[in-house]
């Protein structure tokens, strides 16, 4: 058995990477997890169904800019977890703690060096997260997503690819050509804006909107609203396209199960990762990025109609979620 102690959350984007690592390790080997979670986030409501045991903490992260009043405050909150951390990981003794970004890791990872725990890194961005780096001058072991990632380390990094999790609830066939559009797991009104324009302008299309709880200003026949989506391998695999924010999972997904794209980044993104991430779908020729400043409905529609009109030709990919769970199986358990 493996004695897993983990951190990554805040947005859907941290949280998935480190489910589908620990779904595959266990598929290889019996695990127990220790899940640090952050108060009332979307790892809180997720994690319900699993069999794993949390810590909940009560911490924000830094504001920038860095110099912001208010992140005294929040430096004290961060203090504070260091020693509810120290705690429980000296009573859960894991062999490796497993973090996935966000700031949620960085008091993980300290404490983890605190009491010579191996610490292993995934980063899903192009751009890594600040605590990744800082973390990664003493982790074990890094695993990144991306060949581009790679300068922004003082060490050898792992090019593993993003841990894709595989959730198959429904098995979906739509009759008419279907566009899926999600603004990530805390939805995004300009994107649920957006979904009312092109619901109108292409009547002969059906529409799937993740609304994140946003507020959607439009009631039309051909677009239907979901508050969230899970089970998100499921539509990807079925739909004809998608528009959706440039987070580096989304964009990991949609690599992953081939589906044509229009990415249209968040422009409030940090150091602008999710420009940077979303390139690798034009790299790739799965489909197009597009600024927000730039959008233009007659535009879209256009790339729409080429796009679902476009034959998949992707062919079968190894998760990586599989190369990370064995790679840090063979090393806990030599």
């Amino acid at each position: 058995m493996i004695k897993i102690a983990v951190a990554g959350g805040v947005t859907g984007g941290h949280l998935y990477p480190a489910l589908a690592v620990l779904k595959e390790l266990e598929r290889l080997t019996p695990i127990d997890v220790l899940y640090f979670t952050v108060s009332g986030k979307l790892e809180e409501k997720v994690l319900k169904d699993y069999n794993y045991k949390t810590v909940s903490l009560k911490i924000q992260g830094l504001k920038r800019p860095i110099y912001s009043v208010e992140n005294i405050k929040r430096l004290f909150k961060i203090f504070n977890a260091n020693n509810i951390v120290l705690r429980e990981l000296k009573k859960f003794k894991p062999d490796i703690v497993f973090v996935t970004g966000g700031y949620v890791s960085y008091p993980v990872g300290i404490a983890a060096k605190k009491l010579k725990i191996p610490l292993y890194i995934q980063e899903q961005n192009v751009i890594p997260g600040l605590a990744n780096i800082k973390l990664s001058s003493f982790a074990k072991k890094v695993f990144v997503a991306f060949e581009e990632s790679k300068k922004y380390f003082q060490r050898d990094v792992v090019v593993s690819g993003n841990p894709i999790l595989i959730c198959h609830k429904e098995n979906l066939n739509f009759e008419k050509k279907t566009i899926l559009i999600v603004g990530g797991s805390g939805g995004s009104e300009f994107l649920n804006s957006l979904a009312c324009k092109l619901s109108n302008k292409l009547k002969d299309y059906h529409f799937i909107l993740s609304s994140g709880r946003k507020e959607v200003p439009c009631k039309s026949e051909n677009l239907t609203i979901l508050d969230y989506i899970e089970n998100m391998s499921d539509y990807y695999s079925a739909v004809s396209c998608a528009i959706t924010r440039g987070g580096a999972t989304t964009v990991s997904e949609l690599i992953f199960f081939d589906t044509p794209s229009i990415i249209i980044p968040w422009e409030g993104s940090t150091e602008a990762h999710q420009i940077e991430n979303a390139k690798q779908i034009e790299k790739l020729g799965l489909g197009y990025v597009i600024r927000e400043k730039d959008v233009n409905i007659d535009e879209i529609a256009n790339k729409i109609i080429e796009l679902s009109n476009r034959e998949r030709k992707g062919s079968p990919k190894t998760n990586p979620a599989i190369l990370i769970a064995k790679e840090i199986k063979n090393e806990v358990l030599k």
